[in-house]
């Protein structure tokens, strides 16, 4: 899933800034050159990192939405073992306390596009003091005391643009430091401790097997350097904005078991094709199928059969795993352990019409041929 507001969030990120690896140190290191002055090798292309401030965010959207997507936006099962662990610790945060208020304003207005602000930043500190800054000026990013800060709160003040919509943001922001408090950073913490092997086989698998086979892919979409973000509420539904490193981040699951290192890979498949699949379905869709959300839908599958499409050029043998997640996250029964079976019913729970997924194989090609 790709942000609307990219553009928005990406004027005002600060270029140039170090990439960090997977424990947040810079990845640039020193050496010497020929004459014995040191030089600065250059960060790695897509580092695989973590960031606790995208987790709390999205970890609180996860526990108030109602995830009925066919790829569900969140881990399946995630706002369940949440509340089953906060149950037996009798826990209840400020995020608990206002869930019915919360709930019904992200019923009624959505703020989808919210989920990928924290991208923006590098700290929830730093999130925090922007948004309280804009709750007190009561959404007008104009009053700003400098240029920069008002350039900050602009993807804030498209999504919240009312005042009740900043009503409901002060609210949410008041949850989210309590939980993040009382609850999900702790829990973070520990549990990062506990995968310490799966973001080493994550690290190991991308860097030395496969960055290089998407790179021609990568390079050709602009999409060249990037961060590979492993965040644990995300599922088969990934996210992907601009960063405040000033280059794309790609939020994807984060296995519990290093032996499923390769999730990791069939999401960033999924979200390294989804900018071409808006325009195909817009292009083979009718104006009434749009109003009828059916062109919605089909860029649901499309973002599926896209990301299959690219691991069929670039990784085949990615593909039948690929398959089996994706039918797993749609709750589906995979049937069998033939690669024939699970095809079909894969493509029976993805159905995309002819046109959309020749227009899907085409730039893809398109894309891959460097053209």
């Amino acid at each position: 899933m790709r942000s609307r507001v990219l553009v928005l969030t990406g004027a005002w990120l600060l270029a140039g800034c170090a990439s960090t690896g997977s424990t947040g140190a810079p990845v640039a290191a020193a050496s010497s050159t020929t004459d014995g002055a040191p030089a600065v090798q250059p960060p790695w292309r897509w580092p695989v990192r973590t960031l606790p401030h995208v987790d709390l965010w999205l970890h609180a959207f996860a526990v108030l939405s109602d995830d009925s997507a066919a790829v569900p936006l969140y881990r399946r099962g995630y706002r369940d073992s949440i509340t089953v662990i906060k149950n037996q610790r009798n826990l209840l945060t400020a995020l608990d306390g206002n869930r019915e208020r919360l709930v019904r304003g992200l019923r009624s207005n959505g703020y989808l596009d919210a989920q990928f602000l924290p991208f923006g930043y590098a700290s929830w500190d730093e999130m925090r003091a922007t948004i309280e800054q804009f709750l007190q000026l009561n959404g007008d990013a104009r009053r700003a005391p400098t240029r920069e800060a008002g350039m900050r709160m602009a993807p804030l003040a498209a999504i919240f643009a009312t005042a009740a919509d900043r009503e409901w943001l002060r609210l949410f922001v008041t949850g989210v430091q309590d939980e993040g408090t009382r609850f999900l950073l702790p829990e973070h913490q520990k549990l990062l401790r506990d995968r310490a092997a799966t973001i080493t086989a994550v690290d190991s698998l991308w860097q030395q097997v496969y960055r290089t086979k998407f790179e021609r892919f990568l390079n050709n979409t602009s999409q060249r350097q990037g961060d590979l973000v492993l965040s644990l509420p995300v599922g088969g539904e990934g996210r992907t904005g601009a960063g405040y490193t000033g280059r794309t981040m790609v939020a994807v699951t984060y296995p519990g078991r290093a032996s499923d290192a390769m999730e990791v890979l069939y999401v960033f498949a999924h979200e390294a094709t989804g900018a071409l699949v808006g325009p195909a379905v817009s292009d083979n869709t009718t104006p009434a199928e749009q109003r009828a959300g059916i062109a919605a839908r089909h860029v649901s599958s499309g973002q599926v059969q896209a990301g299959a499409m690219l691991l069929t050029r670039l990784a085949p043998e990615l593909l039948p795993g690929y398959q089996r997640y994706y039918l797993r996250q749609s709750g589906q029964r995979v049937p069998g352990e033939t690669r024939d079976a699970y095809t079909a019913a894969f493509n029976a729970t993805f159905t995309l019409p002819a046109a959309i997924r020749d227009a899907l194989a085409k730039q893809i090609d398109i894309v891959l041929s460097g053209i």
